[in-house]
C-alpha cells in the first residue's frame, strides 16, 4: 500500500525540522563559548565566531586529578543507584498493582503522601545522619534517592495495564510470585523500565545536594558537586582577590562545565528513546 505525501506532510517535516535545528542554538553556543577565551567573551559577550580560542577553562576544571576520581564516583553511584531504584521501585510497583495483595490502597497512600507534603530538610538530615549513619558514605548518595514516589506509580499503572490472565495462568502452572515477576512480567516492562531508568539515572547524574549535605570526604565528591565547588572558588576569588595578572576564566568555565557533566549522560538516551514515549504514555494514563 503507497503512503500518500501531500504537502501537509511536508510542511510538518520542514516546521519539525527547523524546530530541531533551532533547539542546538544553544547547545552549539554553549560549545563555542566553553573553547573562546576569557577576555574575548568580558569584551565581546557570547559570540558564535569568537575573537581568540582558549582551553583555559578545561585546563583549570582538569588540572586536579579530583575531577577523574569525582567520575568515577559519579559513574558508580548513577549506574549502582538506577538498577537498585528500578529493582525496587519495580516491586513495588508490581505489588500494588495485584488485586489479592491487601492493604495495597494503603501501602499506595503512604507512598502518595511525600508527593503532596515533604518532611522537611532538618527531619530527613537527622534520620540520614542520625539514625542510618550514611554521612560520609558512598550510601548516602544512592540510597536517599532509591524510591521515586512518581517512579512507583508509573509502574504500577504499567504493571495494571498488563492483563491478570497471564499471571493467573502462570500460577495455575505452579510458578510462585517471585518467579512470575522475575520471568514474566519483569521482562514484558522494557518500555516503562527504561523510562523509569532514563528518570532515575537523572536524578542521581544531576544530583549534588546530597554531597553538599552529607559528604565531606574529597575522596566522594560527585562530579556535579566537584564542580560546583570549583565555580563559587572562582567567583568568590573573581570578587574578592585581587587578580590583576592572572584572569580567571570565571564566564568560560560555567559553559565548560555544563558540557563536562552532561556529556556522558546525553549518550545514554538515544539507547531508551525508542521506549520512553510509549513507556510514559502507558505508565501515565492506564490504571
Amino acid at each position: 500500500m503507497k503512503t500518500r505525501f501531500g504537502l501537509l506532510d511536508l510542511f510538518i517535516y520542514v516546521v519539525f525540522t527547523v524546530f530541531a535545528l533551532v533547539t542546538l542554538i544553544p547547545f552549539t553556543l554553549a560549545i563555542i563559548v566553553s573553547f573562546s577565551a576569557e577576555s574575548s567573551v568580558v569584551m565581546n559577550g557570547y559570540k558564535f565566531i569568537p575573537d581568540k580560542f582558549s582551553l583555559d577553562a578545561y585546563r583549570l576544571v582538569f588540572q586536579d586529578s579530583m575531577v577523574f576520581n569525582a567520575y568515577k564516583v559519579t559513574i558508580f553511584v548513577t549506574v549502582f543507584g538506577t538498577i537498585i531504584s528500578l529493582l525496587f521501585s519495580s516491586l513495588l510497583g508490581y505489588m500494588m498493582s495485584v488485586q489479592k495483595v491487601k492493604y495495597r490502597n494503603v501501602i499506595a497512600f503512604v507512598i502518595f503522601i511525600p508527593i503532596v507534603f515533604a518532611a522537611g530538610l532538618v527531619p530527613w538530615y537527622i534520620v540520614v545522619t542520625n539514625v542510618l549513619q550514611l554521612k560520609n558514605t558512598i550510601w548516602a548518595l544512592i540510597l536517599p534517592l532509591v524510591i521515586n514516589p512518581f517512579n512507583v506509580f508509573l509502574l504500577r499503572n504499567y504493571y495494571k495495564s498488563i492483563s491478570p490472565a497471564l499471571r493467573e495462568s502462570a500460577e495455575i502452572d505452579g510458578a510462585g510470585p517471585w518467579y512470575t515477576f522475575f520471568k514474566i512480567m519483569f521482562p514484558l516492562s522494557k518500555p516503562i523500565l527504561a523510562t523509569v531508568g532514563l528518570f532515575a539515572s537523572l536524578s542521581y547524574w544531576n544530583d549534588f545536594t546530597t554531597s553538599l549535605w552529607l559528604i565531606d570526604d574529597r575522596k566522594l565528591f560527585t562530579v556535579q558537586f566537584l564542580l560546583y565547588r570549583i565555580n563559587s572558588m572562582i567567583a568568590y576569588m573573581s570578587q574578592h582577590t585581587n587578580m590583576s595578572a592572572v584572569q580567571l576564566p570565571s564566564e568560560t568555565i560555567v559553559f565548560a562545565m555544563f558540557l563536562i557533566t552532561i556529556g556522558p549522560i546525553i549518550l545514554v538516551y538515544p539507547y531508551v528513546q525508542k521506549y520512553f514515549v510509549k513507556g510514559i504514555m502507558i505508565g501515565s494514563v492506564k490504571g
